[in-house]
């Protein structure tokens, strides 16, 4: 089963002025991105805005994406619902389309017992032969899984092969890398920039990080320095990689900045927010827009 590991930015969707997915700007953001060394796009995530997509808009996008990025770098699809059918029609689809893994959300709103999210985990892995990685985001889903649970589901489910630490708790991602003693593949990949430096150096496996939507040369350079022993030069690009989350304080969701951000570096004019988010106001276009020259991405 092919090992997920690297730079794999939660991709931003692009949303037309009819409110559809832009499909051509999605196009030059993928290109973007791998022109700029990353190992997969992970799409339908958080910063994708999963939640405000119909099951069918996923397909088409996915299956569009697929085709587009032709194996130039990985693709990861992000299947989670709070309806097991949604989930298990697109998994069913994805893996069709010929992703190489997909992001799985534990059901969010209601907050489950863990022997409802073991089973939950349990029934998708057992219906799909793709690479599975957990998706942990308490803060949104108000469920956290600790590195027993995790152990419990890997053990169980050969394919499930990773986890996305969504958790400020640098000693949580930190456990995560305890999977390895019964799982030496698994993949633990963080989320938030500012304890990149300090998981790199405790061997974690890669960033799904919202910022290298729009600055993705810090965290490539940063993993790939790291990688090869440099890190003198990791340090270098680190410092890089906490300063760009400034932009995140810009707009509540944080990836409305990040967006506004690509907006401006990718594709020189603005997109279109889907309800329930709006766009900017001019005040924080303004600080996104100066935060990018400060960081001499503009």
């Amino acid at each position: 089963m092919k090992k997920l590991c690297g730079v794999n930015p939660p991709v931003i969707t692009i949303f037309d002025e009819h409110y559809k997915i832009d499909l051509d700007a999605s196009r030059k953001q993928a290109d973007f991105l791998i022109s700029k060394g990353v190992d997969g796009l992970a799409y339908l995530g958080t910063s994708g805005e999963f939640s405000i997509m119909t099951v069918e808009e996923k397909k088409a996008f996915i299956k569009e994406m697929v085709r587009y990025v032709n194996g130039r770098c990985n693709v990861i699809a992000g299947v989670g619902d709070t309806c097991l059918d949604n989930t298990m029609e697109l998994l069913r689809f994805v893996e069709d389309a010929g992703v190489d893994g997909v992001l799985l959300v534990n059901p969010y709103f209601s907050v489950y017992s863990t022997e409802m999210v073991e089973a939950y985990f349990s029934y998708v892995a057992s219906h799909t032969s793709l690479p599975i990685i957990i998706y942990n985001f308490p803060d949104l889903t108000g469920y956290n899984f600790n590195v027993d649970v995790v152990k419990t589901l890997v053990r169980a489910n050969p394919n499930i092969v990773g986890i996305k630490d969504t958790i400020a708790d640098f000693n949580h991602v930190l456990s995560m890398q305890k999977v390895k003693e019964i799982s030496p593949d698994f993949s633990v990949f963080a989320a938030y920039e500012n304890q990149a430096m300090g998981l790199l150096t405790c061997g974690v496996d890669g960033f799904i990080n919202a910022t290298v939507n729009f600055a993705p040369e810090f965290t490539v350079n940063t993993y790939q320095a790291a990688k090869r022993g440099d890190f003198n030069e990791a340090a270098r690009w680190f410092r890089k990689m906490v300063h760009a989350m400034d932009i995140y304080a810009y707009s509540t969701p944080l990836f409305l900045a990040c967006k506004q951000a690509m907006y401006y570096r990718v594709l020189a004019q603005d997109g279109t927010e889907r309800l329930p988010a709006l766009s900017l106001s001019a005040e924080a276009k303004a600080n996104v827009y100066n935060k990018m020259r400060e960081l001499e991405l503009l």
